[in-house]
């Protein structure tokens, strides 16, 4: 049957009747308050009311990282809101199927399934990466969602992206830079239902490195990471080596060849792992500023979350002023510059650390936000006068709620998600989306100078904003850095 062939639907009332859905191709086709969509498989129209548009997201609303996910799930429903309240997508409203994995990979992979509403087959995976959560076919199931928007997290994507290309779902503006899976060729032919709309991790460690030399960090000994010891630590750590080699050159034969730059990994959802961590670092420091007089610079990049990383700043913080191995003279010769990646929860490590509150040292008091610096994949929500960043935050002041760089990472992902959704002309599948999603240009979002989405580019934005943390908690500007483009100082 074509699809300009009628569909018959029956109705039951106090009789039955029978009514013949007007077939359609695009909205157009419909008259006023009718929308096309797809019904028993035909493309009919239907009442706008009748289609909302499901969207399906998992993140940690409970647990140690829980505003994480909090603000992502945020800054989605502002946009979301602000969408329904216009008319929603040609009188389709949004509605967010929302699940709580608490940052845990296993209820991520349930609530993927859940969302999916996973149908499990007999036959071989049509994805490579689906051996990590099934060994035979995963499908959609009648109350799927049309597509998960701003999961939150590395672990926990590892085991929901796998469910949601599996069935083909679109899996859009995760927060994570991760490279596996969402960034490399895993997925094979099936990467072409992921759409990332941040900067990788990856990027941000470029800059990362960009900045150090720019602090006279020396050299690869001078340099430490701090990351969480699971797939989102081993990102960053890869974006760091990488970025050490494009930015400084080849490590030397002498390097060690697996770890070529010292890390510290402390256990997900386990701040209690932390000290441990910071007494190697401390040790690791202690050794390499030995019995010298010159000043030592040292790039510390942390991919980490918040809770975590104020531990780690402020104990080695307090190692450096204690008055100890005066032979060190570690509290006038050695200079450490944090730099944390954007998915710490920048808000939540600058209100722990303004908590904190200083530490004493020769020349006075020193506060503990002193040279910490996040590298945002937006910009800053405090300063910046984008349009995008303009209405986020009226928004998120109508709200009541306290804007953050992680709500606003969720309402600009979704403000990307929607420009698609309205783009799009005929029945919305996860299928028949991927072609409009690549075919989205630059919104002028005020995101970076490369933005927009193409057959072969599945991320929207390459652009990070570095900056540091000031006394007060606020943020300044520090740098910024765009694939292609060289890094901009503001200091």
């Amino acid at each position: 049957m074509g699809i300009r062939s009628a569909v018959s639907i029956v109705l039951l009332a106090s009789c039955s009747t029978e009514f013949t859905a007007m077939p359609c191709a695009v909205d157009g086709d419909c008259g006023g308050g009718l929308v096309c969509e797809l019904r028993e498989a035909h493309p009919v129209c239907v009442a706008a009311g009748d289609a909302p548009l499901i969207i399906g997201q998992s993140a940690p609303v409970s647990g140690t990282n829980q505003a994480l996910g909090t603000a992502m799930k945020l800054g989605i429903s502002l946009a979301f809101d602000e969408r329904n309240a216009a008319g929603g997508i040609r009188g389709r409203q949004l509605q967010l199927d929302f699940r709580d994995d608490a940052y845990q990979p296993d209820l991520a992979e349930a609530a993927a399934r859940a969302l999916v509403d996973v149908r499990v087959g007999s036959a071989a995976p049509r994805c490579p990466t689906t051996a990590a959560v099934s060994t035979t076919t995963l499908d959609r199931g009648p109350n799927a969602v049309l597509a998960f928007l701003g999961n939150v997290g590395t672990p926990t994507m590892v085991r929901a992206a796998p469910v949601a290309v599996e069935s083909g779902t679109l899996f859009f503006g995760a927060f994570t830079g991760a490279t596996t899976i969402l960034r490399d060729a895993q997925t094979g032919a099936c990467g072409k239902y992921i759409f990332n709309v941040r900067a990788s991790y990856a990027q941000e460690a470029r800059a990362t490195v960009e900045y150090f030399k720019k602090k006279s960090v020396p050299d690869y000994h001078a340099m430490i990471s701090f990351d969480q010891n699971d797939s989102f630590g081993q990102a960053g750590y890869d974006g760091l080596v990488a970025g050490y080699q494009q930015v400084i050159g080849a490590f030397p034969g002498s390097a060690d060849p697996v770890t070529p730059i010292v890390r510290f990994r402390y256990a997900r959802n386990d701040d209690t792992s932390v000290p441990a961590q910071a007494v190697a670092a401390e040790t690791y420091l202690a050794n390499l500023l030995g019995t010298g007089s010159n000043p030592v610079s040292v790039g510390v990049m942390m991919t980490d979350t918040y809770g975590a990383g104020a531990q780690f700043i402020q104990a080695l913080r307090t190692w450096q002023f204690d008055g100890q191995q005066s032979t060190l003279n570690k509290a006038t010769r050695l200079k450490l510059y944090f730099s944390n990646v954007s998915f710490v929860g920048p808000n939540s490590l600058s209100d722990r650390l303004v908590a904190a509150g200083s530490v004493a040292t020769p020349t006075g008091n020193l506060p503990m936000t002193t040279d910490v610096v996040i590298s945002q994949v937006v910009p800053n929500y405090q300063s910046d006068t984008s349009d995008v960043v303009v209405a986020y935050n009226k928004l998120v002041a109508a709200s009541g709620a306290a804007p953050s760089f992680t709500s606003l990472e969720g309402y600009i992902a979704a403000r990307v998600f929607l420009a698609g959704l309205e783009a799009h002309q005929g029945p919305f599948t996860p299928e028949a989306l991927i072609a409009t999603f690549e075919a989205l240009p630059d919104l002028g979002l005020g995101i970076g100078a490369t933005s927009g989405f193409g057959a072969t580019n599945h991320q929207y934005s390459s652009s990070v904003w570095g900056t540091s943390i000031q006394p007060d908690g606020k943020f300044k500007n520090l740098y910024f850095w765009s694939s292609g483009i060289p890094i901009q100082f503001f200091e």
